[in-house]
């Protein structure tokens, strides 16, 4: 059935993903087509180097397509038109009905292709992006609606957008059975992380924008107190250029520090649950988040959460009830509420357990499909995000 109900035949979505990379965008985006893909047929499309992000569609049985994004150009007009057109070609073979970009970037190569093949258009945001060039602008123009993922998105947008053509889409978490206490001393084990020591986990790719030299710092303080304590870092550090040079980066400057060995770096997993299980709490120093997943996973686990405060952070964290938040690049504040954590295990579980219903309540997968849904719905009828509702 298709989104509004109207006709037998699904409408068909194509997914345009403009990073190699298994990041916050494409973790996001497979959760929503696995969510809805009872209502809509999906289509990826991916770079040819994005084996990973293919094979994670396919396993959910989503259908797959390689494109070249075009690149924009006045001085190149022609050469931009003509790559355009393929990417015209590619979205009529599968019949797409609506094109949804995953983030800004997509929109920005593929909107002409998506434009010429007289499909509706969405585009995901889940990032603050406060500046734009003139031919960023130009590119966004064809876009016919905008989902934020958190109300800082949609305020710091640098496209002033008519309410019609916005709606915040808050991300779903599934809430997950708490695992059994020897699981997660059986997950220390693999790691050599002492059964009396506090872990600390940090869910992240290791890239420039997550500010790993905050946690650095703020861990130097935590360690002066509580020396035994460990630090788990869990996402890609050798996957990717730019995130195995930063590593590199952030290894000397953690050996400077002397306490390289009190970090444990894991490489991306699939197994995120398991390991987040076995962390005391969490954090996340970072320079600019949408919202962000990590967050609300830790959170869904009944994990207390140390977080900066930005982007769509604060709409997630109360401060003492759901979580703590720290300073932009304070290391001071971000080690102050660790180690208050974990000296006072009975707040941190107090602050667990109210985060967990905190997503319970507002994070809900039939809740995030019912919105994705109406957002696709709106579209095909030519009304923007969301009906012209604020």
């Amino acid at each position: 059935m298709s989104g509004d109900g109207s006709s037998t035949r699904k409408v068909a979505v194509a997914h345009f993903m403009p990073w190699s990379e298994m990041g916050g965008v494409e973790i996001a985006t497979l959760r929503l087509v696995e969510a809805t893909q009872k209502q809509f047929r999906h289509i990826a499309f991916c770079l040819r180097d994005a084996v990973a992000l293919r094979s994670a569609f396919e396993k959910l049985n989503i259908e797959t397509a390689i494109y070249t994004p075009p690149e924009p150009s006045l001085r190149h007009i022609g050469n931009y038109y003509r790559e355009s057109k393929i990417i015209q070609r590619q979205l009529r073979q599968v019949g797409a009905d609506i094109v949804h970009f995953a983030d800004e970037k997509a929109a920005y190569h593929n909107s002409l292709a998506a434009k010429l093949a007289h499909s509706r258009i969405l585009c995901h945001i889940r990032s603050s992006n406060p500046h734009f060039s003139m031919r960023q602008k130009i590119c966004l123009w064809p876009v016919h609606g905008f989902l934020f993922v958190s109300k800082e998105s949609r305020r710091s947008f640098a496209l002033a957008l008519p309410a019609s053509k916005t709606r915040v889409i808050y991300d779903a978490i599934e809430i997950p059975i708490l695992g059994e206490s020897e699981s997660s001393a059986a997950t220390r084990r693999d790691f050599f992380v002492p059964d009396d020591c506090a872990l600390v986990g940090m869910v992240a790719r290791v890239a420039p924008v997550k500010d790993y030299f905050t946690l650095a710092d703020a861990a130097v303080d935590i360690l002066a107190r509580h020396p035994n304590t460990r630090f788990m870092v869990v996402g890609d550090n050798s996957l990717v250029d730019l995130n195995r040079s930063h590593y590199a980066e952030i290894a000397n400057r953690l050996k400077e520090l002397k306490i390289f060995d009190r970090f444990i770096f894991t490489g991306h997993r699939n197994d995120l649950p398991r390991l987040i299980a076995a962390m005391d709490l969490c954090v996340l120093s970072t320079h600019r988040e949408g919202l962000p997943l990590s967050v609300l996973e830790a959170m869904a686990m009944g994990k207390p959460v140390v977080a900066t405060a930005v982007g769509g952070i604060p709409e997630i964290i109360r401060p003492g009830v759901t979580g703590y938040l720290h300073e932009h690049a304070n290391s001071k504040e971000l080690a102050a509420a660790v180690l208050f954590l974990i000296e006072n295990p009975e707040e941190a579980r107090r602050i667990g357990s109210a985060a967990r219903e905190h997503v319970r309540e507002n994070h809900s997968r039939q809740k995030f499909v019912d919105e994705i849904a109406m957002a696709y719905s709106d579209v095909m009828r030519g009304r923007g995000a969301r009906d012209g509702l604020s």
